[in-house]
């Protein structure tokens, strides 16, 4: 009883230990990308949408607990926009959030902005989940970069 006491506690205070903004992240269960955001910065690729989603899917590839939701040729539409579709899938409780990410070109083509927006399926707050999301594909398109 007493173990089990102790493996709730630190499973208790590891997670709280991961939340950013206590108030956001109890009420929110999303979370996107914003150019006036001091945290969750849009990343720029110095490549053009269907070069950026290949970059993209080759990174969530490697990426554990992370798919494609939808597979497809990620060519862009008639707005220019390549838009994909991914799935994050938490591992204790195998919760899945929705990743939507927009690679939106400049007006020359030549570089590619990265908005992202994530959502979880499930509950009225995060525990700052998301902004995690977002912020770790950010950093693996990074280091991919």
């Amino acid at each position: 009883m007493i173990w089990t006491l102790a493996i709730v506690a630190v499973v208790v205070v590891f997670i709280f230990s991961q939340i950013d903004d206590w108030k956001r992240d109890f009420t929110t269960n999303s979370a996107a990308t914003d150019p006036r955001s001091d945290d969750l910065q849009p990343a720029r690729l110095p490549l053009s949408p269907e070069a950026a989603a290949d970059q993209l899917l080759a990174t969530v590839a490697t990426m554990p607990r992370w798919s494609v939701a939808e597979p497809s040729d990620h060519t862009a539409g008639e707005d220019g926009i390549v838009r994909l579709h991914l799935i994050r899938t938490t591992p204790l409780m195998r919760f899945k959030d929705d990743i939507h990410v927009e690679l939106i070109p400049d007006a020359d083509g030549a570089a590619t902005t990265v908005m992202i927006r994530s959502q979880s399926r499930v509950g009225k707050g995060d525990l700052g989940q998301n902004p995690r999301n977002i912020r770790e594909l950010l950093r693996a398109l990074e280091t991919a970069a």
